[in-house]
């Protein structure tokens, strides 16, 4: 088949919920190769309209728009990693205390109780999901090393560990940095699109 940069597919779960954003070759060959193995076998359910892969003797072939898992997986009960994409995913990008939205260039995270209050052989217990809040340069420079109530700087959420939700699954965050308009994706994903506040 010719090679030739096609759109991407999106990938759903046996309930039609989205999952995972792929690449169309990998729908094809998935759809294929796992046919026989119930375990890892998917299904295309539709194509788009006006991309197709060209095949020998001229045979076109329609592209991957959305193809669905066989065997449920169940997300929801995953345990959420604690890492610093993940903190701000939970905080919206948003700093906890002056509470500006802003890009992830422009954040830091911050210890509630400072590192400082913690016994010097149990500090790996102060960076946690309940301790640790984003926050942007200017008021992690500001609060320094002291408690939000010392420095008089109120926190805008209470720090949570978050339950697993849409926002944390990988075609959430690859939605927004792939480029084009992908109606045929609409019926499967508009109902989770800007609704991190649904997470908390």
């Amino acid at each position: 088949m010719k090679e030739i940069n096609h759109k991407q597919c999106l990938l759903l779960n046996a309930d039609y919920t989205p999952i995972h954003i792929i690449s169309w070759k990998k729908a094809i060959i998935w759809s294929m190769k796992y046919t026989l193995e119930h375990k890892y076998a998917i299904e295309i359910i539709s194509y788009y309209d006006d991309e197709f892969i060209q095949g020998s003797c001229g045979k076109r072939y329609p592209v991957p728009a959305v193809a669905k898992i066989r065997n449920f997986f169940n997300l929801y009960h995953r345990t959420i990693n604690f890492s610093r994409k993940n903190l701000f995913i939970r905080d919206n990008y948003t700093c906890q205390y002056c509470a500006k939205k802003l890009p992830i260039a422009q954040l830091t995270y911050d210890h509630v109780v400072p590192k400082s209050r913690f016994d010097r052989n149990n500090k790996h217990k102060c960076t946690n999901w309940i301790n640790i809040v984003t926050c942007c340069w200017e008021c992690n420079n500001k609060k320094g090393n002291r408690t939000p109530k010392e420095a008089n700087m109120k926190l805008l959420n209470q720090p949570i560990i978050p339950k697993y939700c849409s926002v944390y699954l990988p075609w959430y965050r690859d939605f927004f940095t792939i480029d084009g308009s992908f109606p045929e994706w609409a019926p499967f994903i508009e109902g989770y699109i800007n609704n991190e506040s649904k997470c908390i």
